[in-house]
């Protein structure tokens, strides 16, 4: 059976929002001795990968799927470049503090551009019934994602994914299996659709590494996607749209000891943490999207554009001496 979830996420920043500290080390034995007690601690490993923070700019999920396209434009992946996932310019490393209405940053074109908001975010958050568009190409993350669409029977900001009620991934060509109906309005689909419009993307949706899942034990399933899936993503230098109800957010990073998620949140600027299966801001995790890059441009050589331009200079003026 398949479930689907709606992300309905708020805007601006939330009211009352703490970030956890991270647990740099935990308790793994105690004893006494000579009447005082002492007790063993365990170091865990810390990975960052640095990934870009983007304040909410029309839908929390448009939103943290902007941040894992700019981590991929700025850093590449697999020794290939994505530099046109944000059109213009590198993506920039922070949005925060951005204006509604005022696209000041490169990268938010890219997550709701002008055109997206014109045709679909009319009557502000959480309305709906108030679409105006005529036919316009996508150009944008929220346009693929289905986001505040009526089409797709999302409220303004809001986003949907599906997902396996019994924990097992949902694949992106399952998804395109399902037919159109389910496609269009996926967040995960769009995702897949914005990254071909940018010109990525190589082989069959079935030999794509794309999916939904929930964690394990979400509603007791035993297929889910744990912890140790999540660092291997993170090791890979794959960063992970984190799914909490009502609210998506971009992992770039773990602490092993306390199993901390190093995310960032779409409200504050700064890097914030949870623990893996525990609640954010009182909101409880419950899946995952997993984004793998293909089909991504070789990157020159240290030295290569010299070379090539000194044999292109050489090679004109050979026949420039051939003309004479």
């Amino acid at each position: 059976m398949m479930k689907k979830i709606v992300f309905i996420c708020v805007g601006g920043v939330f009211a009352g929002l703490i970030s956890s500290p991270y647990v740099s080390a935990s308790e793994i034995a105690s004893a006494a001795i000579n009447g005082k007690d002492i007790a063993a601690f365990s170091q865990g490993t810390k990975v960052n990968l640095g990934a870009p923070e983007y304040d909410w700019w029309y839908g929390c999920s448009p939103t943290a799927a902007g941040m894992m396209m700019g981590y991929y434009d700025r850093n590449g992946y697999k020794g290939l470049s994505y530099q046109k996932l944000v059109p213009g310019a590198q993506a920039e490393m922070s949005t925060f503090n951005s204006t509604p209405g005022v696209w000041q940053y490169n990268v938010q074109s890219i997550m709701a551009s002008k055109g997206h908001v014109a045709d679909f975010y009319n009557n502000g958050y959480l309305a709906s019934n108030d679409d105006k568009y005529t036919g316009r190409a996508f150009d944008s993350l929220a346009d693929f994602m289905g986001t505040s669409q009526d089409a797709t029977q999302n409220v303004n900001a809001s986003t949907t994914f599906w997902n396996y009620t019994d924990g097992s991934k949902l694949a992106l060509s399952d998804m395109y299996l399902l037919g159109s109906s389910y496609y269009n309005r996926s967040g995960m689909y769009g995702m897949w659709e914005y990254f071909q419009y940018a010109g990525y993307g190589s082989g069959s949706l079935s030999q794509q590494n794309i999916y939904n899942q929930l964690i394990y034990g979400y509603n007791n399933n035993k297929l889910g996607f744990t912890f140790d899936d999540y660092r291997a993503e993170i090791d890979a230098g794959r960063v992970v749209m984190i799914h909490v109800e009502g609210h998506s957010m971009l992992g770039f990073g773990y602490d092993d000891a306390g199993k901390q998620i190093l995310l960032n949140d779409t409200w504050s600027p700064g890097t914030h943490s949870m623990t893996w299966g525990g609640t954010y801001s009182g909101l409880k995790q419950f899946g995952v999207t997993v984004f793998e890059p293909t089909g991504g441009s070789p990157v020159p050589l240290p030295g290569t554009s010299l070379l090539l331009v000194s044999g292109v200079v050489g090679l004109l003026g050979v026949r420039g001496r051939k003309a004479a």
